[in-house]
């Protein structure tokens, strides 16, 4: 990768929006804002029921091999446009409860419909997990494609894209295929497999990049990292990344931010005191419903 300029900032124990060029997005919280996380009790965030729920199987081929691809889908009442959701690797999205996780919650409340996919051997999508390479690429877009084709009543589109860890890599590389798509908001996110498979500090993650490295060599990580080349992602950009964060390390977050700032992307970066990798769906809800707000 060419070397990005770096940018320098310290953080309080909350988090506010640090000025990164004049790429920063003009929308959502002022500059000097806080924005307080807390995992304590307090008021719930709103509740929304879907008014439509659609799940499915699509079909498609890669290399000569069939494979399926499991897709959902929650629905707002009225015209809206669509977010697509990618997961992190950690789990698989369950059909039963994909509309009441805290990432669906956020967008439904701010009244977007919202799709989502399991990657190759997570739920019922056929095939060996591969870390986000090719055939989870590939059937991310299928998915997406299915889900509108399922709903076409709806006369909907995608409009924006969120994922999480490797999810984050996932959801960048649909926003590159589909195109035309105006944001993707990610967090924790792996934006170069390489740096992350040297430092990260989960040994499962770190075993899964060396077994992808150990089979397919060096284009096992230019295949993944959505790091190594920017262009073609929407031109806004939200991320968040926890400060304590030891499995995706916020050094390869800050390069990953500096190289869109430098693409003339919009970015909206948010490095949260106290926060890690794993994060309470309260605490969460509260992040992403920031981060919506900063690309709209």
């Amino acid at each position: 990768m060419a070397s990005q300029q770096k940018i320098f900032f310290f953080m309080a124990l909350t988090f506010t929006l640090p000025q990164i060029s004049s790429c920063v997005s003009k929308a959502g919280p002022a500059m000097d804002q806080a924005m307080k996380i807390s995992d304590s009790p307090g008021p719930e965030s709103l509740k929304v029921k879907a008014q439509k729920v659609t799940s499915g199987l699509a079909s498609y081929s890669l290399q000569g091999k069939a494979y399926k691809v499991a897709w959902f889908m929650c629905q707002v009442k009225g015209p809206a446009e669509t977010v697509f959701l990618a997961h992190d690797e950690a789990a698989g999205f369950e059909s039963d409860h994909f509309c009441e996780m805290p990432e669906s919650q956020a967008f439904l409340a701010a009244g977007f419909h919202v799709a989502g996919f399991n990657r190759p051997g997570f739920g019922s999508s056929t095939g060996e997990r591969d870390l986000v390479g090719k055939r989870s690429q590939q059937s991310g877009l299928v998915a997406a494609k299915e889900a509108l084709h399922a709903n076409s009543s709806l006369s909907t589109s995608f409009i924006g894209a969120y994922g999480f860890g490797t999810g984050a890599a996932s959801a960048a590389f649909f926003t590159k295929q589909y195109g035309q798509l105006k944001w993707l908001i990610t967090g924790g996110g792996i934006y170069d497999f390489e740096q992350v498979g040297r430092n990260s500090s989960d040994p499962d993650l770190i075993a899964l990049i060396k077994k992808s490295a150990d089979s397919e060599g060096e284009v096992a990580y230019e295949t993944r990292s959505i790091g190594y080349d920017v262009n073609g992602l929407p031109p806004r950009v939200a991320i968040f990344q926890g400060k304590d964060d030891t499995v995706a390390l916020s050094d390869q977050a800050h390069t990953f931010r500096d190289g869109l700032a430098a693409n003339q992307c919009k970015v909206t970066y948010q490095d949260i005191a106290g926060i890690n990798h794993k994060i309470s769906p309260q605490q969460l809800r509260q992040i992403i419903d920031v981060m919506i707000s900063s690309v709209r």
